[in-house]
C-alpha cells in the first residue's frame, strides 16, 4: 500500500511537472505598470467601474492583492527598475530617479546619456545606468533579436527603464512641446508614431468628471462642484501628465504601436510595456482633489478595458499574458498632519549637514568634512579625510552619533553597518543602495517626518510606509487565482520568464513561487 502511494504520488508530480511543460508560449507580453497604484483606492472606487476593465483582470487571474518592493526609498525609478529586472536597486542600480555624481558633485538623472541624441527633444537618454539584464532583454537573447520590443510612458524614466537595454522603440511626451518623443539609441522615430505627433499638432483635450459628483464619495464629505481642465497639448504639459487625459493618450499609442509594429501576430513572442499614472492630479494633497483621483481611477478603468478589447481583438487573449503591477509609492504633497495631532516635522538636511560639518571640525580639525548632500543622503568629502590621515570608519561613527540626536531621525545607516549577515530589516535597506550612486550616510526618518525642500532636493514628499497594491498575472491560460499573502514584486520576472519558456536575467535569484 505504501508503495501503490508513493508511486502514485510521484505520477502525479511527474504530470504536473509535464502540465507546466506545455503551456503555450504567450505571442504578446504587456506589462502594464501604473504609477502610484494603491489596493485601497483600487478597492474603495470600485463601484466605479465596468466588468471589462479592472474587475476583468482581478476576477478572472491570478491576483496578488498584497505586493510590496523589498528596498526603502521607493520612487518610480527604482520600482520601473525592479520590476523590469526583478532585481533591487543595490543590483541593477537604479537607487531614484536622480543622484549625485561623485566625480561631478552635481545631479544626474538615471537615464541620462551625453552619448546620445534626443529625438523631438533634448533630453539626452539611455539605459546604460540599469546595470541589471531585463526580462525583455532576455526575450531578444532568446529569440535572436526577433522579438519586438515596445515601451510607451509620459515621462522618459519610465519609458527608458521599461523597455530595457534591447528595445526596438522607447517613447514619452516631451514636457515643452506635447510632442512624442525618443532618443538616437533606439534608432530611427517610428513611422506610425510620426502620424500620431501631426495629429496632436491642433488638438485640444478637456477632462471633466466622469459621473454626477454626488456619485463619488468623497470620502465622506459632500461633493463639491464638478472641476473642468482645458489642455492644449503644448502647454502645462506637466500638469496634463498627471490627469486622466494622459491616460487616454497612452491607451491610443499602445493601440497605435500594436497596429504599427503588428505585435504578436507570429510565433515569436514580443514585449509592450505601457505606463499609466494613478497619482493626484498635479500631485496635490488628496484633501485638495478629492474627486479628481476617484475619476482617475474610473477613467483608469476604462483605459484597461479598450486595451484588453484591443488585445482580444488583434491578438487573442489566449496568446496574450499580462501583468499588471504598481510603482508602490505614493507622492503625497505638502500636508499638515498636525491638525490632526499626529506626529509630524521637517528635517532640514542642509542645515543637518553645515551642523554636522561644526561638529566632526571640533573632533578632528577644521574642514568641509560634508562633500554634498542629497534628500537623505550625505556624501562625505573622501579625498580630504584621505589627505588629513583620517581613519574614514572613525569619521563615520562620530558622524552617526551626531546625526543621531537631530530631532525627526529614527536611525542612520552607513554601508559598513549593512556588512556581512543581516536581520531582514536591514537587508531590506541595503536592498536600495548602490556603492556608486549612494552617499555615504542616510538618514531614516521618523513616522510622518520629511524632509524638507531645498536646491538639492527632489520635488515632491514620498511616503515612507508601505504602500499596498495588486500584481496580476492574466490570459494565456492563467486560471483565477487569489493570493493574500504578501509576495515582492520579484516573483514576476522569473515568473513571466518560466511561461515564455525562456531563461531568466541571471541577475535574478528570486526563486518561483509557483
Amino acid at each position: 500500500m505504501k508503495i501503490r502511494l508513493l508511486f502514485c504520488m510521484f505520477m502525479a508530480a511527474m504530470l504536473s511537472v509535464k502540465a507546466q511543460d506545455t503551456i503555450q508560449t504567450p505571442k504578446l507580453v504587456v506589462m502594464i505598470t501604473i504609477d502610484q497604484l494603491r489596493s485601497d483606492f483600487l478597492h474603495e472606487f470600485s463601484d466605479l467601474y465596468s466588468e471589462t476593465g479592472f474587475k476583468r483582470l482581478l476576477k478572472g487571474g491570478r491576483f496578488y492583492s498584497n505586493g510590496y518592493y523589498a528596498f526603502e526609498s521607493i520612487d518610480r525609478a527604482s520600482a520601473m527598475a525592479t520590476l523590469v529586472t526583478g532585481t533591487n536597486p543595490y543590483v541593477n542600480g537604479i537607487v531614484a530617479s536622480r543622484w549625485l555624481d561623485r566625480n561631478s558633485l552635481r545631479l544626474v538623472d538615471c537615464t541620462e546619456d551625453l552619448a546620445c541624441k534626443g529625438i523631438n527633444t533634448n533630453e539626452t537618454v539611455s539605459p546604460t545606468k540599469l546595470k541589471a539584464i531585463s526580462l525583455p532583454d532576455e526575450m531578444k537573447r532568446a529569440t535572436r533579436g526577433k522579438s519586438i520590443v515596445c515601451a510607451i510612458a509620459p515621462d522618459a524614466d519610465a519609458a527608458v527603464l521599461s523597455g530595457g537595454h534591447a528595445a526596438d522603440v522607447v517613447l514619452w511626451k516631451n514636457n515643452d512641446t506635447g510632442k512624442w518623443c525618443s532618443s538616437s539609441y533606439y534608432g530611427e522615430f517610428p513611422m506610425w508614431a510620426m502620424a500620431k505627433n501631426k495629429a496632436l499638432k491642433d488638438s485640444k483635450s478637456e477632462w471633466v468628471p466622469t459621473f454626477p459628483t454626488e456619485i463619488y464619495e468623497n470620502f465622506g464629505e459632500k461633493a463639491p462642484e464638478p472641476f473642468k481642465y482645458t489642455f492644449d497639448g503644448k502647454t502645462n504639459v506637466a500638469d496634463y501628465k498627471t490627469s486622466a487625459c494622459m491616460n487616454d493618450e497612452i491607451t491610443d499609442m499602445a493601440v497605435g504601436c500594436l497596429s504599427g509594429t503588428k505585435m504578436g501576430l507570429d510565433d515569436i513572442p514580443d514585449y509592450l510595456a505601457v505606463t499609466y499614472y494613478a497619482g493626484n492630479y498635479k500631485s496635490a494633497p488628496m484633501d485638495d482633489r478629492p474627486i479628481e483621483v476617484q475619476d482617475i481611477y474610473s477613467k483608469l478603468d476604462e483605459n484597461i478595458s479598450d486595451l484588453m478589447k484591443e488585445l482580444d481583438k488583434r491578438v487573442g487573449m489566449k496568446n496574450v499574458l499580462v501583468c499588471l503591477s504598481s510603482t508602490g509609492y505614493v507622492v503625497e504633497g505638502e500636508t499638515n498632519d498636525s491638525i490632526y495631532k499626529i506626529p509630524s516635522g521637517l528635517v532640514h538636511i542642509d542645515r543637518v549637514a553645515a551642523l554636522l560639518d561644526v561638529y566632526l571640525g571640533a573632533i578632528f580639525g577644521k574642514a568641509k568634512y560634508v562633500e554634498q548632500y542629497y534628500n537623505s543622503q550625505i556624501y562625505l568629502n573622501r579625498k580630504l579625510i584621505e589627505q588629513m590621515q583620517l581613519d574614514k570608519l572613525d569619521v563615520i561613527s562620530h558622524a552617526v552619533e551626531f546625526l543621531m540626536s537631530v530631532d525627526g531621525v529614527e536611525d542612520v545607516f552607513t554601508i559598513y553597518r549593512l556588512g556581512g549577515m543581516l536581520s531582514p530589516e536591514l537587508q531590506y535597506v541595503k536592498n536600495g543602495y548602490n556603492s556608486a550612486c549612494s552617499g555615504d550616510i542616510w538618514l531614516r526618518l521618523m513616522p510622518g517626518w520629511h524632509m524638507a525642500k531645498h536646491a538639492a532636493s527632489a520635488s515632491n514628499l514620498v511616503r515612507r510606509g508601505a504602500v499596498n497594491f495588486p500584481m496580476v498575472l492574466f490570459g494565456n491560460g492563467i486560471q483565477p487565482e487569489y493570493i493574500k499573502d504578501a509576495t515582492p514584486v520579484n516573483v514576476l520576472v522569473p515568473e513571466l520568464a518560466r511561461m515564455l519558456h525562456i531563461r531568466r536575467p541571471n541577475d535574478n535569484c528570486m526563486r518561483i513561487f509557483r
